[in-house]
């Protein structure tokens, strides 16, 4: 994999964790639709770390999410669930932004942040690998601010 593309699935990751802080921040303060939208960022952003793997980016979001189904979804290389959690944060947001008057509940868009994480957590363990595996780019795949273990064992509050 060119070192470009590398470096571009490491900004990307951690963009998407970024994101995922911002979404947490957001349903603290009990701002749902923001934090739907955020949660959608996070995991665009997972799957274009993904894409760049294999030195593919795109700029508009459909082509984005179809590129992800067809080169990892249906290969099996990434588990169905994962398409699935992808899909769900596009269609809420893509819901709240089309339909004003259709609220979230906020148990929605906890489950909604609970599921980014481990998505978001597959992306960097798939992206530790490609590192393991590059022997001419070293470096390290950036840590989220928060662990992945204690993600999944905690929870969102």
């Amino acid at each position: 994999m060119k070192d470009m593309f590398l470096d571009l699935a490491k900004y990307r990751i951690q963009r998407a964790f970024e994101n995922k802080a911002d979404a947490e921040l957001l349903l603290k303060n009990e701002r749902l639709s923001e934090s739907v939208n955020r949660i959608y960022l996070a995991n665009f952003y997972g799957v274009k770390s993904l894409l760049a793997t294999k030195m593919k980016d795109f700029n508009k979001h459909q082509k984005v999410l179809n590129i992800f189904q067809e080169s990892f979804i249906l290969t099996g290389e990434v588990p169905r669930e994962y398409g699935q959690i992808v899909d769900r944060s596009y269609r809420s947001r893509d819901d709240s932004e089309r339909h004003e008057q259709m609220q979230l509940t906020r148990q929605q868009a906890v489950t909604l942040v609970e599921e980014s994480g481990k998505f978001l957590c597959f992306v960097r363990e798939y992206l530790k690998q490609i590192i393991l595996s590059n022997p001419r780019k070293g470096g390290e795949v950036p840590e989220s601010l928060e662990e992945c273990a204690e993600l999944n064992r905690n929870g969102v509050q």
